[in-house]
Protein backbone atom coordinates (compact mmCIF):
# COMPACT_ATOMS: atom_id res chain seq x y z
CA UNK A 1 0.00 0.00 0.00
CA UNK A 2 1.70 3.48 -1.39
CA UNK A 3 0.74 6.51 1.29
CA UNK A 4 -0.97 9.02 -0.13
CA UNK A 5 0.78 12.84 1.33
CA UNK A 6 -1.16 15.63 2.49
CA UNK A 7 0.55 19.46 2.64
CA UNK A 8 1.06 22.69 4.36
CA UNK A 9 3.46 25.64 5.17
CA UNK A 10 4.63 27.48 7.40
CA UNK A 11 5.63 30.86 5.57
CA UNK A 12 4.76 29.44 2.55
CA UNK A 13 7.26 26.39 2.74
CA UNK A 14 5.28 24.49 0.79
CA UNK A 15 5.09 27.08 -2.23
CA UNK A 16 8.84 27.75 -1.44
CA UNK A 17 10.12 24.05 -2.37
CA UNK A 18 7.80 23.52 -4.98
CA UNK A 19 8.96 26.51 -7.37
CA UNK A 20 12.03 27.47 -5.43
CA UNK A 21 13.31 23.46 -5.33
CA UNK A 22 11.64 22.17 -7.59
CA UNK A 23 13.73 18.85 -8.72
CA UNK A 24 14.19 18.50 -4.93
CA UNK A 25 10.46 18.74 -4.02
CA UNK A 26 9.99 15.87 -6.44
CA UNK A 27 12.29 13.74 -5.32
CA UNK A 28 10.83 14.16 -1.66
CA UNK A 29 7.36 13.73 -3.06
CA UNK A 30 8.19 10.72 -5.26
CA UNK A 31 10.48 8.89 -2.64
CA UNK A 32 7.54 9.15 0.32
CA UNK A 33 4.86 8.12 -2.15
CA UNK A 34 6.23 5.35 -3.75
CA UNK A 35 7.39 3.00 -0.62
CA UNK A 36 4.76 0.79 0.48
CA UNK A 37 3.88 1.13 4.17
CA UNK A 38 5.79 -1.63 6.00
CA UNK A 39 3.99 -4.02 8.08
CA UNK A 40 4.63 -6.43 10.82
CA UNK A 41 4.31 -10.27 10.48
CA UNK A 42 1.34 -11.67 12.81
CA UNK A 43 3.65 -14.37 14.48
CA UNK A 44 4.84 -16.31 15.76
CA UNK A 45 3.17 -15.27 19.25
CA UNK A 46 5.49 -14.61 21.86
CA UNK A 47 3.84 -13.72 25.45
CA UNK A 48 6.40 -10.87 26.36
CA UNK A 49 9.52 -9.41 24.65
CA UNK A 50 10.53 -5.64 22.94
CA UNK A 51 8.11 -5.98 21.05
CA UNK A 52 6.01 -8.91 21.51
CA UNK A 53 4.56 -10.28 18.74
CA UNK A 54 2.07 -9.83 17.39
CA UNK A 55 3.23 -5.90 18.75
CA UNK A 56 0.47 -4.46 21.25
CA UNK A 57 -0.45 -2.11 23.70
CA UNK A 58 -2.98 -1.34 26.25
CA UNK A 59 -4.82 1.66 25.31
CA UNK A 60 -8.31 2.66 26.70
CA UNK A 61 -10.98 2.95 24.18
CA UNK A 62 -14.58 4.20 24.74
CA UNK A 63 -13.94 3.34 28.61
CA UNK A 64 -12.48 -0.35 27.74
CA UNK A 65 -8.86 -0.95 28.32
CA UNK A 66 -7.73 -3.33 26.33
CA UNK A 67 -4.65 -4.29 24.13
CA UNK A 68 -4.33 -2.06 20.40
CA UNK A 69 -2.23 -3.80 17.79
CA UNK A 70 0.38 -1.96 16.12
CA UNK A 71 0.95 -3.60 12.51
CA UNK A 72 2.65 -0.61 10.80
CA UNK A 73 6.76 -1.04 10.98
CA UNK A 74 7.76 2.23 11.48
CA UNK A 75 11.30 1.41 11.83
CA UNK A 76 11.37 -0.39 8.24
CA UNK A 77 10.00 2.71 7.49
CA UNK A 78 12.34 4.78 7.95
CA UNK A 79 14.69 2.46 6.50
CA UNK A 80 13.50 2.50 3.29
CA UNK A 81 12.73 6.17 3.17
CA UNK A 82 16.52 6.64 3.97
CA UNK A 83 17.71 4.40 1.08
CA UNK A 84 15.66 5.61 -1.53
CA UNK A 85 16.35 9.78 -0.61
CA UNK A 86 19.93 8.56 -0.19
CA UNK A 87 19.63 6.74 -3.66
CA UNK A 88 18.42 9.94 -4.95
CA UNK A 89 21.28 11.96 -3.40
CA UNK A 90 20.55 13.29 -0.72
CA UNK A 91 23.18 13.43 2.32
CA UNK A 92 21.97 11.70 5.42
CA UNK A 93 22.89 13.04 8.84
CA UNK A 94 23.43 16.29 8.15
CA UNK A 95 24.65 18.75 10.98
CA UNK A 96 22.63 21.96 10.86
CA UNK A 97 24.95 24.50 12.42
CA UNK A 98 27.70 24.00 9.83
CA UNK A 99 29.15 27.48 11.00
CA UNK A 100 32.17 28.26 13.24
CA UNK A 101 29.76 30.83 14.47
CA UNK A 102 27.44 28.26 16.30
CA UNK A 103 28.50 27.58 19.67
CA UNK A 104 27.28 23.98 20.97
CA UNK A 105 27.47 20.49 19.78
CA UNK A 106 26.53 19.45 16.13
CA UNK A 107 23.31 18.54 15.30
CA UNK A 108 22.22 16.26 13.31
CA UNK A 109 18.98 16.35 10.66
CA UNK A 110 17.59 13.66 8.62
CA UNK A 111 18.63 14.66 5.04
CA UNK A 112 19.59 17.78 3.17
CA UNK A 113 20.02 18.89 -0.62
CA UNK A 114 20.75 22.00 -1.99
CA UNK A 115 19.94 23.53 1.45
CA UNK A 116 16.72 21.74 1.74
CA UNK A 117 16.51 20.08 4.97
CA UNK A 118 14.88 17.20 5.67
CA UNK A 119 13.25 15.58 9.31
CA UNK A 120 11.23 12.40 8.90
CA UNK A 121 9.86 12.34 12.66
CA UNK A 122 7.81 9.14 13.50
CA UNK A 123 9.13 9.69 17.04
CA UNK A 124 7.16 11.24 20.04
CA UNK A 125 5.57 14.39 20.40
CA UNK A 126 9.12 16.05 22.86
CA UNK A 127 10.82 15.19 18.80
CA UNK A 128 9.32 17.36 17.25
CA UNK A 129 10.63 20.51 19.17
CA UNK A 130 13.84 19.36 18.93
CA UNK A 131 13.50 19.31 14.88
CA UNK A 132 12.22 22.95 14.95
CA UNK A 133 14.84 24.08 17.10
CA UNK A 134 17.29 22.43 14.34
CA UNK A 135 15.45 24.48 11.91
CA UNK A 136 16.23 27.64 13.93
CA UNK A 137 19.64 26.69 14.23
CA UNK A 138 20.03 26.23 10.17
CA UNK A 139 18.44 29.10 9.48
CA UNK A 140 20.60 31.19 11.56
CA UNK A 141 23.65 29.56 10.41
CA UNK A 142 22.87 29.97 6.74
CA UNK A 143 23.28 26.71 5.64
CA UNK A 144 19.59 25.91 4.30
CA UNK A 145 16.82 27.86 3.03
CA UNK A 146 13.62 25.67 3.59
CA UNK A 147 12.79 22.67 5.81
CA UNK A 148 10.72 19.90 5.44
CA UNK A 149 8.90 17.82 8.64
CA UNK A 150 7.74 14.58 7.90
CA UNK A 151 5.29 12.88 10.21
CA UNK A 152 2.01 10.04 9.80
CA UNK A 153 -1.41 11.26 10.50
CA UNK A 154 -3.12 10.39 13.57
CA UNK A 155 -5.06 7.68 12.34
CA UNK A 156 -1.72 6.00 10.84
CA UNK A 157 0.44 7.05 13.92
CA UNK A 158 -1.40 5.44 15.86
CA UNK A 159 -1.00 1.58 14.44
CA UNK A 160 2.90 1.75 14.99
CA UNK A 161 2.91 2.85 18.70
CA UNK A 162 1.57 5.20 21.59
CA UNK A 163 2.47 9.11 21.67
CA UNK A 164 3.69 9.56 17.86
CA UNK A 165 3.46 12.91 16.60
CA UNK A 166 1.43 13.41 14.30
CA UNK A 167 0.56 15.74 11.16
CA UNK A 168 -2.51 16.95 12.95
CA UNK A 169 -0.14 17.84 15.54
CA UNK A 170 2.21 19.73 13.21
CA UNK A 171 -0.77 21.35 12.14
CA UNK A 172 -1.98 22.75 15.58
CA UNK A 173 1.32 24.38 15.81
CA UNK A 174 1.07 26.11 12.78
CA UNK A 175 -0.23 29.83 14.87
CA UNK A 176 2.88 29.47 17.26
CA UNK A 177 5.66 28.68 15.09
CA UNK A 178 5.60 32.01 13.69
CA UNK A 179 6.68 33.72 17.33
CA UNK A 180 10.31 32.11 16.87
CA UNK A 181 10.94 30.08 13.45
CA UNK A 182 12.05 31.79 10.82
CA UNK A 183 12.33 29.21 8.31
CA UNK A 184 9.65 28.32 5.83
CA UNK A 185 8.80 24.88 6.56
CA UNK A 186 6.66 22.42 4.14
CA UNK A 187 4.63 20.24 6.24
CA UNK A 188 4.16 17.00 4.58
CA UNK A 189 1.67 14.12 6.24
CA UNK A 190 1.49 10.60 4.94
CA UNK A 191 -1.67 8.88 5.30
CA UNK A 192 -3.44 5.69 3.81
CA UNK A 193 -4.13 5.31 0.53
CA UNK A 194 -5.63 1.95 0.63
CA UNK A 195 -6.85 0.65 4.36
CA UNK A 196 -7.71 -3.00 2.74
CA UNK A 197 -4.09 -4.26 3.66
CA UNK A 198 -3.23 -2.47 6.56
CA UNK A 199 -7.25 -3.96 7.75
CA UNK A 200 -6.29 -7.42 7.11
CA UNK A 201 -2.80 -7.42 8.38
CA UNK A 202 -4.74 -6.41 11.67
CA UNK A 203 -6.94 -8.87 11.72
CA UNK A 204 -4.64 -11.60 11.27
CA UNK A 205 -2.71 -10.21 14.60
CA UNK A 206 -6.01 -9.99 16.50
CA UNK A 207 -6.65 -13.54 15.46
CA UNK A 208 -3.37 -14.72 16.55
CA UNK A 209 -3.10 -12.40 19.75
CA UNK A 210 -7.16 -13.92 20.66
CA UNK A 211 -6.00 -17.05 19.89
CA UNK A 212 -3.80 -17.23 23.06
CA UNK A 213 -5.80 -15.16 25.17
CA UNK A 214 -5.38 -11.45 24.93
CA UNK A 215 -7.57 -9.52 24.86
CA UNK A 216 -7.56 -6.89 22.03
CA UNK A 217 -9.75 -4.00 20.56
CA UNK A 218 -10.99 -4.40 16.90
CA UNK A 219 -9.46 -3.00 13.99
CA UNK A 220 -12.69 -0.10 13.76
CA UNK A 221 -11.78 0.88 17.17
CA UNK A 222 -8.31 0.99 17.52
CA UNK A 223 -7.93 2.48 14.28
CA UNK A 224 -10.35 5.16 14.66
CA UNK A 225 -9.32 8.92 13.82
CA UNK A 226 -9.18 11.52 17.08
CA UNK A 227 -8.63 14.82 14.85
CA UNK A 228 -11.33 16.46 12.82
CA UNK A 229 -8.71 17.91 10.39
CA UNK A 230 -8.75 18.12 7.10
CA UNK A 231 -5.61 18.26 5.21
CA UNK A 232 -4.93 18.84 1.93
CA UNK A 233 -3.32 16.51 -0.22
CA UNK A 234 -0.12 17.42 -2.67
CA UNK A 235 -1.10 17.11 -5.88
Amino acid sequence: MKPKLLSAGHLHGDVIIEHAFRGQFEELKNVLSSIDVPLRPAGPFTPTGRPATPKRQKKSFLGQNRYALMPIDQSAWNVAINAGLEKAGWTCQPVANLTSEMIGANLLGDFVKNRVFVEVEFGNVASVYRDLFKFQIASRARTCDVAVLVAATSRLARLFDQGVASYEYLLSLREYLSIGLQMPVWLVGLDASDWSEIHQCYDEMYQVATANGIDCHPFEVAASSDSEAEPDAVS
